[in-house]
């Protein structure tokens, strides 16, 4: 069994890299492969695979092929759309779906992508497992919430943007650049996927300063619940 886990920064990844026993790098192109096992000898492949669902989906894709993981975990940071949300707050995904594809004039729904359905439903399973492994990290086990994971190729950082999604898709909790087509590409190969994202902001103009500062601690976060997800498998 082999767990592929995709980091779209370098800073989502670090936490995975000094848990594990050891790993060898490999670059594709300008795509980073970390391969190694955990501290409990599960095999895990980590990517680095840079901002964007272009990349995101080219790194699910070689992920499965290359690789041939079992499962695919995507982890980082995100902005919070659903209310009561806080930084360092922990969402695991139920589905995932786009918030800026745009395809009405031929009659599909507002974020849904010709031939895909709306949403991505991410594994009973996994969601299962994060569900348990949630409660078992005192740290974080009172902040973890699961729902629906938006994904667009933009920065969200004022109340209009963060309005439009809800407009669309009442029910997100968060939203990103990277879950979506991750969700799809595993989606469309039969692989089970879930997505784990810690807040980082809330998508409006007055966090935009202190975004740096949380990426750290919320990535850490988010690698934790991962990392307690892939005791389990």
């Amino acid at each position: 069994m082999k767990i592929g886990i995709i980091c779209a920064m370098d800073e989502e990844s670090e936490y995975f890299l000094s848990n594990l026993e050891s790993y060898t790098q490999k670059n594709v192109g300008e795509i980073i492969f970390y391969e190694g096992k955990t501290q409990e000898g599960k095999e895990v492949v980590i990517s680095r695979s840079g901002i964007g669902k272009a990349k995101a989906a080219a790194v699910a894709a070689l992920l499965i092929t290359l690789y041939q993981v079992n499962y695919v975990i995507n982890s980082g940071i995100a902005g919070a759309i659903a209310k009561g949300l806080h930084i360092g707050d922990l969402v695991f995904s139920t589905a995932a779906a786009y918030h800026d594809a745009d395809f009405t004039a031929f009659n599909y729904k507002y974020g849904q992508m010709p031939g895909e359905p709306l949403e991505f439903n991410a594994s009973p399973e996994l969601i299962a497992k994060a569900e348990i492994a949630a409660s078992t990290i005192s740290e974080i086990k009172a902040h973890v919430k699961k729902g629906l994971v938006v994904s667009g190729d933009q920065f969200i950082n004022n109340p209009e943007k963060k309005a439009l999604i809800v407009e669309h898709h009442p029910n997100a909790m968060v939203t990103e650049c990277e879950g979506a087509p991750i969700a799809q590409i595993s989606s469309d190969f039969k692989v089970p996927f879930i997505i784990i994202r810690s807040v980082s902001d809330c998508s409006d103009e007055e966090q935009v300063d202190t975004y740096e500062f949380n990426v750290k601690q919320s990535s850490e976060n988010s690698a934790k619940l991962v990392l307690a997800i892939i005791k389990m498998l």
